[in-house]
């Protein structure tokens, strides 16, 4: 099954290994994570807006604006 993520991507719920929030009060070892995967090459932005939420999958980190509980309902249908 495809799931949207936001800003018309499509990823492959089997691929998903979640969904973060990003809030204010991520905390350093999640900024640091992020940092890392940035420095790697593999996060997409897919908002210009305030990024509320990434998307973890096997390959990539996407950084959205859709909340974690939009994408979670998502993934459930």
């Amino acid at each position: 099954m495809l799931l949207h993520i936001g800003e018309g991507t499509l990823v492959r719920s089997r691929e998903v290994i979640g969904f973060f929030d990003l809030d204010g009060s991520a905390g350093a070892d999640t900024k640091a994570f992020l940092h890392k995967k940035e420095k790697e090459g593999v996060t997409e932005l897919l908002t210009t807006d305030i990024p509320r939420a990434f998307v973890l999958t096997d390959e990539k980190v996407y950084i959205t604006r859709l909340s974690t509980g939009a994408l979670r309902g998502r993934g459930e249908r």
